[in-house]
C-alpha cells in the first residue's frame, strides 16, 4: 500500500509527519479520518536538507490521503501567512508546484507516484492569508486565475485557493 511504501521509503522517513503547519498556517483534518489513513510529506524540508548549490523553489507539504475505497487523494500545498496580498508572487508559486510535480512526485519518488496499482485523485492548494491571535484576514486569490496550469501524469491542474486552516475531509 501506497502510506506504508511511503513511510518505509528512508530517504522520506525523515519529512513524514501527521500534521502540516507554517508560521501559524496550517491545514487540518478531520476527526473522522484515522490517521494511519493519511500521512504529511514535508516536501519543503526534504529540498532544503539536500544541499544543493540552488535549491529548487517547493511547496511546504504533500499529503497522502487512503479513502475508504482504496483510492487516494494526494493534496499539494503551500502555506503562506502574509501581511498583504502583494506578497504572493505567482511566478514563485508557479514554481514551487511545478518542482513538486516534475522532480519530487515525477522523477526522484516515481515509484510511488507513477504506481498504476494507486487510483488516486490530485490537488493543488495555496493555502494564504494575514494569521496572527487576534484574527484571520482573508485574500482575494484572482491572480490564480491567469497562472499557467501545472501538469502531472499527462493531465493538467491549476492552484486552488483556500483561506488559512482549511480542513481535509473524509473521501
Amino acid at each position: 500500500m501506497l502510506l506504508n511504501d511511503l513511510r518505509a521509503d528512508a530517504s522520506l522517513a525523515p519529512y513524514i509527519h501527521q500534521f502540516s503547519c507554517e508560521n501559524d498556517v496550517c491545514v487540518d483534518f478531520d476527526p473522522a479520518i484515522p490517521q494511519e489513513d493519511y500521512l504529511v510529506v514535508k516536501v519543503d524540508d526534504f529540498y532544503n536538507k539536500l544541499g544543493l548549490p540552488n535549491t529548487p523553489k517547493s511547496p511546504d507539504c504533500l499529503i497522502v490521503q487512503r479513502c475508504m475505497d482504496g483510492r487516494f487523494h494526494w493534496h499539494v500545498v503551500e502555506l503562506k501567512n502574509v501581511k498583504y496580498q502583494s506578497e504572493l508572487d505567482a511566478g514563485d508559486i508557479w514554481d514551487k508546484f511545478h518542482t513538486c510535480l516534475t522532480d519530487f512526485m515525477s522523477n526522484r519518488f516515481r515509484s510511488h507516484f507513477y504506481n498504476e496499482n494507486y487510483d488516486f485523485k490530485l490537488r493543488l492548494y495555496l493555502v494564504a492569508g494575514k494569521v496572527n491571535d487576534n484574527f484571520t484576514k482573508n485574500f482575494k486569490f484572482d491572480f490564480l486565475l491567469a497562472m499557467r496550469p501545472l501538469q502531472f501524469a499527462n493531465k493538467f491542474y491549476g492552484v486552488k485557493p483556500e483561506n488559512p486552516n482549511p480542513l481535509v475531509r473524509t473521501c
